[in-house]
């Protein structure tokens, strides 16, 4: 039996109503599902696991998608003042980059992609654009800040991949004409050698010495575009970074933007000083950065950032005021790294709404939202049906309609497996819950807005959560245009 909270009347008799429906028919039917594992790492950065494995285990385990998005570059450093690449103390782990596998790295996601036809697989980089040092000498304690803010990049050519502006990579350094300012040490080393001549032996070597040890440290004399040790400037090197990938035709995505950090404190050099990693939740950074395509909308920690009225909706209401000149999307990420209880190739999964099974055409749906996240594994709910029907069009998640006045929002969801189990749904428009009903699976309803204004944009989204799973819809956006329905 299904529980209805009624939060108005009829059909054309109010600005808002519920009524049950008979039966869901949708512009949805125009397209076919296929279940994606979005932010998957293989044995090429943190995960156990070759690219073929996890395709294995993703037929095992019905998911049609393998977004593969392995760490480009792991490498941290320190550099000790004025000889900050001479003398430093650094760690480097598997990825990409720092192993100089990238062409590897793609061809192995191609050949795997060929041998398992039923299965798209797109290959990506997960990304640590910046990060910045805090040193507290008193309590022998180096911080390490925002290493764990990471980026995705999708859609590009290898060539551009390998100049992302990340720090520790070459696209993070260029020449120019600033670059003449590092051959200083040329001045000493004129004056040890030729100027200094009346001056004592042994100072004329030391200012030598020095500056043949800064000379090579400044080699190849290239200047970065941001270092560790100026403290935070905020979103300028995730902007930057979203800014070269859209330039060079790709997408980026922001993954487990409320995670916590998950580097462990240690000791060094036998205790004698201690290490830190900090990267608070930064759930702001979806806000305070532009023209990206899509952010985890569910992971394996706690979201706020989709809830009523919170980051999501902020970032949508910008949208309709023309304050961005695109919506940004939701997407499921498993951040999967090998096969556990928990975090299972299928247990979070965004669903893609294609015509054709194709690394293009998924693509395409993950640039239009048109898509849906879900977690549950084996016990995942099914967005079968979520539409939008005004009086002039209809519209699924990612469009936009124009409407005299109406909209009428249907949906149906059901279970995988086919169980029955209660669902919680919640109806948003623009920022806020207008509907809030439960019932077993499969559940169909409709709901009426019949208020909506000549000039006004609104948009309807959807939360659902069960014992076992939770989903998050896109949103379906509906502009008032005049006249009468």
């Amino acid at each position: 039996m299904c529980l209805v909270r009624r939060l108005g009347a009829a059909w054309f008799g109010a600005a808002l109503g519920l009524v049950l429906a008979a039966g869901a028919v949708g512009a949805q039917e125009d397209y076919f599902e296929l279940r994606g594992a979005v932010h998957v790492h293989s044995n090429f950065s943190t995960g156990r696991e070759s690219i073929e494995q996890i395709a294995k285990l993703a037929v095992e385990h019905g998911v049609e998608v393998l977004v593969i998005a392995d760490d480009d570059i792991l490498r941290v450093r320190y550099g000790f003042p004025f000889l900050r690449d001479l003398l430093a103390y650094t760690r480097t782990e598997p990825a990409p980059f720092t192993e100089g596998t990238l062409s590897e790295y793609f061809a192995e996601i191609k050949r795997v992609g060929e041998k398992y036809p039923q299965l798209v697989l797109i290959g990506g980089l997960e990304s640590n654009p910046f990060y910045y040092w805090g040193v507290d000498l008193g309590a022998r304690t180096w911080t390490m800040h925002s290493f764990d803010r990471h980026i995705i990049a999708l859609g590009l050519d290898e060539a551009a991949y390998a100049q992302l502006p990340v720090m520790h990579g070459p696209g993070n350094e260029y020449w120019d004409w600033t670059s003449l300012l590092l051959l200083w040490p040329l001045v000493g080393v004129a004056y040890g050698l030729v100027l200094g001549g009346r001056h004592p032996r042994a100072l004329r070597l030391g200012v030598l010495g020095i500056s043949v040890l800064c000379l090579i440290n400044n080699f190849p004399f290239k200047v970065t575009y941001m270092d560790a040790y100026n403290g935070d400037p905020g979103p300028g090197p995730y902007q930057r970074y979203i800014d070269y990938v859209n330039s060079h035709g790709g997408m980026v995505l922001w993954p487990h933007t409320e995670a916590k950090s998950g580097i462990p404190p240690m000791d060094i050099l036998g205790g004698l000083a201690h290490f830190v990693s900090s990267t608070p939740p930064h759930a702001e950074d979806l806000v305070d950065t532009y023209d990206y395509t899509a952010f985890a909308a569910l992971y394996a920690d706690n979201i706020t950032a989709t809830e009523p009225g919170r980051h999501w909706d902020t970032i949508l209401a910008q949208y309709v005021a023309g304050q961005r000149p695109k919506p940004i999307w939701g997407e499921g990420e498993i951040d999967y790294h090998w096969d556990q209880k928990g975090n299972q190739i299928h247990d979070i999964l965004t669903v893609f709404l294609v015509k054709e099974r194709s690394e293009q055409a998924v693509l395409d749906a993950l640039r239009q939202g048109r898509m849906y996240a879900v977690r549950g594994g084996d016990e995942q709910l099914v967005l079968d049906t979520f539409e939008v029907e005004s009086d002039i069009s209809r519209g699924i998640a990612g469009e936009e309609i124009p409407s005299q006045g109406l909209a009428r929002i249907s949906l149906r969801i059901d279970k995988l497996n086919g169980k029955q189990e209660e669902v919680k749904l919640r109806l948003i428009k623009s920022g806020q819950v207008i509907a809030q009903f439960s019932g077993l699976t499969p559940l169909e309803f409709q709901q009426v807005d019949a208020g909506i204004r000549p000039g006004e944009k609104v948009y309807y989204r959807l939360l659902a959560q069960s014992r076992s799973s939770r989903l998050t819809s896109n949103p379906i956006f509906v502009a008032g245009v005049g006249g009468s329905p």
